[in-house]
């Protein structure tokens, strides 16, 4: 028992760390397909990283030294399935027609050690059902997929690590691990009082999707970003180029004005969280709404301190000066508006209020009616899990 404590406490050290490195293309894809991230939905698939990070580290924890390993003798594959029926019989004098030795058999550690294992995987075949919508030969061959992984990290030695195997290689722990999943898969209608179905989850997410959040703009903006620097970087290297930040910030400018007007209001980013710009009224932007939304929001968020440096660096007059004063004064407002509307979860910005332009989503919900007997099932799964 206390190894399981132990290596929970590892898998949950180690969970951030994997938390962090999937959280940005979690956040894409579910914009690009929902057009937002609802949090329970993020908890369920969260919670599914966490269970098959715990269950790996069940696999291999606690590791030896390597100079223990090397002077193991012991066996390190057993292809006899249902072997533990036997050793149970063997070592804790079971017997069926006894009734006195099933309570001390039950105790026996191979009994342990086995349900250890199917328990292992219920977890799994449950997410596969719910949440992934798979069939139950689905779960059955990816359960034993799973395990069959398992049981070649413990036969390589930790994929090569070590000189050799640490743990055996059993054929009943795929046995065992397979049909846990499978069960696992039987049990899923079980949790539906506490757990809402996957197709309220998806509706949940496409309802929540047609509102354009600023989360769901920046992820454009970085994808955008990311591409230009990447396009920039290998000119650089191609044609030895030397940019300065003035001329970097013009052809990023370039960029996303071509992108909306080429590609009817999207640029990359935009097209992979699938969101796109369009005049106040809901209708295609024209080009001009196009120019002067870039052109407000490049001089607002980029050019102004330039402006404001040259102004005050070459121009001495009073009235001058005092211009220069009400711009700051009039940019730190905006910028505080800019700050309020997005904490306040407000659509438009104030150079999209100048230039009458707001984002809206491309996401459209379609439901699908069930075609064969395991939709049907699944449907019923669904109606079963409704909360």
């Amino acid at each position: 028992m206390e190894s399981y404590r132990f290596v929970i406490w590892v898998a949950i050290l180690v969970f951030p760390i994997i938390a962090f490195l999937i959280t940005l293309p979690y956040m894409i894809r579910n914009y690009h397909k929902y057009g937002s991230i609802p949090l329970l939905r993020t908890l369920v698939v969260y919670s599914f990283v966490f269970y098959l990070l715990t269950a790996y580290f069940m696999v291999i924890l606690p590791l030896p030294s390597i100079s223990e390993v090397k002077n193991l003798d012991t066996a390190w594959v057993e292809l006899r399935p249902f072997k533990f029926i036997g050793d149970l019989i063997l070592y804790s004098n079971f017997s069926i027609t006894d009734p006195s030795t099933y309570l001390p058999a039950l105790k026996n550690s191979i009994v342990y050690v086995n349900l250890f294992n199917l328990f292992l995987t219920i977890p799994f075949g449950v997410y596969l059902r719910y949440y992934f919508k798979r069939t139950w030969w689905e779960v059955l061959i990816y359960s034993f997929l799973l395990s069959l992984f398992f049981e070649i990290t413990q036969i390589t030695g930790l994929y090569g690590i070590y000189p050799r195997p640490y743990r055996l290689f059993e054929v009943d722990d795929l046995i065992i691990n397979t049909a846990g999943g499978v069960l696992g898969y039987i049990l899923t209608p079980l949790f539906c009082f506490i757990i809402p179905s996957r197709k309220r989850l998806d509706e949940e997410a496409y309802e929540n999707g047609q509102r354009v959040s600023f989360s769901r703009r920046a992820i454009a903006y970085l994808v955008d970003y990311t591409i230009f620097n990447l396009v920039i970087l290998a000119l650089k290297v191609i044609f030895d180029l030397e940019l300065g930040f003035g001329i970097y910030s013009w052809l990023y400018f370039f960029y996303l004005v071509f992108s909306v007007c080429f590609f009817n209001g999207r640029t990359i980013g935009k097209s992979v969280v699938k969101i796109k710009i369009v005049s106040s009224d809901g209708k295609d932007a024209r080009i001009h709404q196009l120019l002067a939304r870039y052109t407000f929001r490049f001089i607002l968020y980029f050019k102004v301190y330039d402006i404001l440096s040259f102004g005050f660096e070459f121009c001495n007059s009073d009235l001058i000066f005092t211009i220069e004063v009400v711009i700051c004064i009039l940019i730190i407002i905006i910028y505080l508006n800019s700050i309020w509307t997005i904490v306040s979860q407000k659509d438009q910005l104030v150079y999209e209020l100048l230039s009458k332009t707001k984002n809206i989503s491309t996401i459209r919900y379609k439901t699908r009616e069930p075609q064969n007997e395991e939709d049907c099932q699944e449907k019923k799964l669904e109606e079963e899990c409704s909360v």
